[in-house]
């Protein structure tokens, strides 16, 4: 792995949501299991790919600036069609955060279509279009910034349940989740859900205690 940060490790693990980390030179060194389902790929091909390899052809003439401005950046959050090994493109939502280790930079998918989650939080707050925007430098802090209710939405958002296996696990409805994920996002200053993962990890927000209680 790419670090040696517990809940890190197990969250790239045991998420539903595909996650991705890639070198300066936009080489593919790890996927997990999910993104390698949503792609169709084996890790030991995918690590001979490059993020030009997933591009559709359309933005591929553009990746070089836009990979220089998301690393100035320090990430990017939006949505974005990637291309299967079959070449079918699909529409996931995405948070790219650079440097996550020296040298090296994780990308994490939501993807509705694998979650079962067919109504997202963020469908009328994300442009179609894909968009830039820098991630908010979250330094780990003593204290916590969300309550019990909201760090286990999010932590469980992050393993990739959908709203009504979070509203099961929590015994309440998917309405009083998303208001939860809503509250969360707000204090994280998060734009997407996927945003709000990467800063919750970051802040320490999402623990290996968390996710060891979560489902399998």
């Amino acid at each position: 792995m790419v670090a040696d940060d517990e809940a890190l490790w197990k969250l790239f693990s045991q998420s539903r949501n595909g996650m991705l980390i890639a070198d300066d030179d936009r080489r593919y060194v790890n996927a997990n299991p999910a993104a390698l389902a949503l792609l169709g790929y084996e890790l030991a091909t995918f690590r001979t790919m490059r993020i030009d390899d997933i591009t559709i052809p359309e933005y591929r003439p553009f990746l070089d600036d836009i990979w220089a401005d998301f690393l100035a950046r320090g990430g990017t959050v939006g949505r974005f069609a990637v291309l299967r090994s079959d070449g079918t493109p699909v529409e996931i939502e995405f948070n790219a955060t650079a440097n996550v280790a020296p040298g090296l930079h994780m990308t994490i998918f939501i993807n509705p279509q694998v979650t079962g989650d067919a109504a997202g939080l963020d469908d009328d707050d994300v442009p179609d279009k894909n968009f830039d925007e820098p991630v908010p430098a979250v330094a780990r802090r003593s204290g916590r910034m969300l309550d019990g209710d909201e760090r286990r939405v999010v932590t469980l958002l992050a393993l990739g349940l959908s709203w009504h296996e979070v509203a099961d696990d929590m015994g309440t409805d998917a309405a009083s989740v998303r208001e939860l994920m809503e509250s969360a996002m707000a204090t994280l200053g998060a734009r997407t859900r996927a945003h709000a993962v990467s800063i919750a990890l970051r802040a320490g927000e999402i623990d290996p205690a968390d996710l060891t209680e979560g489902p399998a």
